[in-house]
């Protein structure tokens, strides 16, 4: 794995095709789909916390708000917050994790 930390440059929602675009500052560039994004919120609510296990799992069904990306705020230097169209807005997506989800590090 990297030493080097990598950040997003820039990024952008991509309504029409359902995906969130980060271009890093290393110039490559990532695509996420929206749903598995949701799915992999990092949440307590959603992948659990201590003991409690969370309410996503590989057989969750999403209604369309819950996997409508609707804006994406910056937390830190390290990391971005979705918020999705039902409202849900507490998970934190560290550029690290985003980058080895699309196989950049």
């Amino acid at each position: 794995m990297s030493d080097v930390f990598h950040r997003a440059a820039d990024w952008e929602i991509v309504s029409d095709r359902k995906l969130f675009r980060v271009v890093w500052d290393d110039g490559k560039v990532s695509e996420y789909e929206w749903e598995p994004m949701r799915r992999a919120c990092p949440c307590a609510y959603c992948h659990g916390e201590g003991s409690y296990a969370g309410n996503v799992n590989d057989s969750t069904v999403f209604t369309e708000a819950e996997s409508t990306l609707k804006q994406i705020y910056p937390v830190g230097r390290y990391g971005i917050t979705p918020e999705w169209a039902d409202g849900h807005d507490t998970g934190i997506y560290t550029f690290k994790n985003l980058r080895r989800a699309a196989g950049l590090d």
